[in-house]
């Protein structure tokens, strides 16, 4: 059972550690040598009393990642053969969780100090099934960093909470993601798909479960630096997207507001090719006039000179101000997100390109991946 917070008789609570739910953090791990005792650390530095195991999953990895981990003082098991998935690397270490709550993190994240203590603490007060925390590139050199730190900057202030506004999440992000044991025991992980933690959190949605987002916690990721991984990242993203739909296109409907967004983003993805066309040509021949349309023999008129860039501009207007806003709450600087702007437009017109090519890939040709591919 869960132990919840007790009050005295004064009427303050006690919030001595062992009232609180404690904490197993679970570290699925494959050839992550470079960065796995950095991630450890920053567990071993959580404020939070109540982390009773640190357990690294190393998924036969062939570079001494178990070694390292071991050498940081921290519980490791091993696959006996690599799985080819997160998914079940993380269903092979399902007996071995001890704690009130299981934190997911990836071997490549490092928390802020109170993440632990926070999303804990916030448990004891209103149980959930799962919750997750903001994302922010741990390096912002590459075209891609950049480009994805707006990315996680405008997507979490505009669409995360949105979403987590209206009780929905699309993805309780598996680089950072908080459970309740016996949920995620009874749920599992999904093995039919490349992206656990969005099928996961469907189905936890689509049955009515708590899902939560905690905007004011961070996880810093590292995100990729070359375009090969890049690649390899959104491939694995967009087609697991796909089948996640795939499994879930009998049952989705049960959560109307997750079908919704499900429509929105697909659509929004198919058509993105669309709008940048019509970017570049607007660009290259400017809209001149205005264009009239007849309907039952009345005429509409539709100012094309003025509404096409106004338009343009506002979308661009709005992803500016979003990001800066949420950067000012993380304490991001400016010049971080300035950078970013040009390439977060260059490189969602890819983007564009790698969601037609992974709905291509996935439901017409039918080319499915069946290995896990890093992000890094």
């Amino acid at each position: 059972m869960i132990r919840r917070k007790k009050k005295k008789k004064n009427g303050k609570e006690n919030n001595s550690p062992r009232e609180l739910p404690t904490v197993t953090v679970a570290i699925p791990a494959f050839n992550e040598r470079k960065s796995i005792a950095d991630t450890v650390k920053s567990i071993q530095n959580q404020t939070y009393q109540n982390i009773i195991q640190i357990l690294v999953i190393d998924d036969s990895s062939t570079d001494g990642t178990g070694d390292i981990a071991r050498k940081c003082g921290v519980k490791v098991i091993r696959t006996p053969f690599n799985s080819g998935t997160k998914s079940r690397a993380l269903n092979f270490a399902f007996p071995y969780l001890k704690g009130d709550l299981t934190a997911i993190i990836d071997a490549d994240t490092i928390l802020e100090s109170q993440a632990v203590k926070v999303m804990a603490e916030r448990f004891a007060e209103e149980p959930y099934a799962s919750a997750c925390s903001c994302v922010f590139p741990q390096i912002r050199k590459s075209i891609w960093q950049h480009a994805r730190t707006i990315e996680y900057l405008y997507g979490f202030f505009m669409r995360k909470k949105t979403q987590a506004y209206l009780g929905v999440l699309m993805v309780s992000s598996g680089c950072a993601t908080i459970f309740d044991t016996k949920i995620l025991l009874e749920y599992g992980y999904s093995e039919g798909t490349m992206v656990e933690d969005m099928e996961l959190t469907w189905r936890l949605v689509i049955a009515k479960e708590k899902v939560r987002f905690f905007h004011d916690i961070v996880a810093f990721s590292k995100d990729p630096d070359t375009w090969k991984i890049y690649k390899q990242q959104m491939k694995r993203w967009l087609q697991g997207y796909f089948q996640t739909i795939s499994i879930h296109k009998k049952d989705i409907w049960k959560s109307k507001k997750l079908a919704t967004f499900v429509l929105w983003y697909t659509t929004e993805g198919l058509v993105g090719l669309v709008i940048y066309a019509l970017l570049i040509w607007s660009i290259i021949f400017p809209p001149a006039g205005n264009l009239v349309i007849a309907l039952s023999g009345h005429y509409l008129v539709f100012p094309v000179k003025f509404v096409m860039p106004l338009m343009y501009l506002s979308g661009f207007a709005l992803i500016v101000v979003g990001a800066l806003y949420q950067a000012s709450k993380l304490r991001v600087s400016k010049k971080d997100v300035l950078k970013g702007i040009l390439p977060y437009f260059f490189v969602n017109a890819i983007n564009c390109v790698l969601f037609l090519a992974a709905f291509l890939n996935e439901w017409v040709l039918k080319r499915k991946p069946d290995t896990w591919e890093k992000g890094h």
